[in-house]
């Protein structure tokens, strides 16, 4: 049978996703059906690989659990994860894995997940206890006789189950590079690649230090989960977003509940802003140059700080260069918006830029309009009236 899942992702040239086009009397057979499903199943995965990723999502948290006949025995909980292909693998109660078949390169059965290749002791070295989805094969049913009296097994399996297998890895499987930052991709342009194609369908959960005797229990101390690849699930984003946009609110207590969560809110934030020009000397023609202080008077810190100026009148580009110290993200000679930054309380920050006549007589009166916002904190400095040129 062709694994799809492979071939879609290795050879999109050649494989296209098709479903079926139903019709009144139309002959269905098995190919149609399956057809039908793989245009589904494949869809979700392209979908979970491209917008998601593949990582832990929550729980599979690897556990010592060693008992008087397996000590080496540890346990996997469950949890949640995306696999490399774009698979769900779901693990709904916890499992466990002797690790002594890391020797020999042992696996659980996707059918039977507690059952697990058994292995002998070995010499006190490192692996890498990794999951993938699996399928098992389920629920045999006789089919019908052909008629010639030739069949040898009259069962086939009525359902395919979605499973995952454990395995020792060796070594961690290859890391695909690091995608461009958020702001790389809003603010610079940069465009964001299409991830590439896996090389092989493992999630690793966790690094051990296996014991250097077999008779020696393995312990929490030796497994390391933080190896692992994590997926922030929506839920927690959507949290973080409105704790720093809008700072966290108490939790309303609820008839139903015998208790309730109250969040405590933190100090605020106080930004004030202040500009002040000058002309620089010693260059023919003098450049002005115009300073923003932001401050944080507050008593909390604040994040994520972004610092605008606008220009009144937009000056013109043939009479006059901006000179943006750094600091600045994007600067033109109509607007100036700084890269994000913070400060902690009674701090302060000062962003500097130049504008410059081309000649002596190019001379104008300029007004900034400079604010500082981070969430829903805002400052803003009064207007500054600077010369330049003349």
């Amino acid at each position: 049978m062709k694994n799809v899942q492979l071939m879609d992702c290795t050879q999109p040239a050649t494989i296209k996703l098709e479903r079926v086009n139903f019709f009144n009397r139309q002959l269905l057979t098995a190919d149609d059906m399956t057809t039908e499903r793989d245009y589904f199943l494949q869809k979700l995965r392209r979908h979970n690989r491209f917008m998601h990723g593949w990582g832990v999502v929550c729980g599979l948290a690897v556990t010592a659990a060693p008992d008087s006949k397996r000590p080496w025995l540890v346990q996997v909980g469950s949890g949640y994860a995306l696999g490399p292909y774009g698979d769900e693998i779901f693990v709904g109660d916890a499992v466990t894995f002797d690790l002594s078949a890391c020797i020999n390169g042992g696996a659980t059965n996707p059918c039977e997940p507690n059952m697990v290749t058994p292995g002998g002791a070995g010499t006190s070295t490192t692996a890498y206890l990794a999951i993938k989805y699996a399928e098992c094969l389920s629920r045999p049913v006789q089919t019908a006789s052909s008629g010639c009296g030739c069949d040898s097994d009259p069962c086939q399996y009525s359902r395919i189950r979605d499973s995952f297998q454990l395995q020792c890895l060796p070594e961690l499987p290859p890391q695909p590079p690091a995608p461009p930052g958020l702001c790389d991709i809003v603010r610079r342009g940069k465009l964001a690649a299409c991830p590439p194609c896996p090389t092989d369908p493992w999630v690793v959960l966790a690094k051990i230090t296996l014991p250097s005797a077999s008779s020696m229990n393995i312990t929490d101390s030796s497994i390391d989960n933080t190896i692992r690849r994590v997926i922030v699930s929506t839920a927690i984003l959507q949290d973080q977003l409105v704790r720093c946009c809008c700072g966290p609110t108490p939790s309303s207590s609820s008839s139903s509940s015998s208790s309730s969560v109250v969040i405590s809110t933190p100090p605020p934030a106080v930004l004030n802003v202040g500009q002040r020009a000058t002309r620089v000397a010693g260059v023919e023609p003098p450049p002005t140059q115009i300073a923003v202080t932001v401050m944080n008077s507050g008593a909390g810190a604040a994040n994520n700080i972004v610092l605008t100026v606008d220009l009144s009148p937009a000056l013109p580009g043939n009479r006059y260069k901006m000179e943006p110290a750094a600091g600045w993200d994007t600067a033109t000679l109509a607007e100036l918006t700084s890269t994000p930054f913070s400060l902690l309380p009674g701090k302060a920050l000062t962003l500097t830029f130049n504008i410059a006549p081309l000649k002596q007589y190019h001379a104008v009166n300029v007004t900034s309009k400079a604010t500082a916002v981070a969430g829903a904190v805002t400052g803003t400095a009064a207007p500054l009236s600077a010369a330049v040129g003349g």
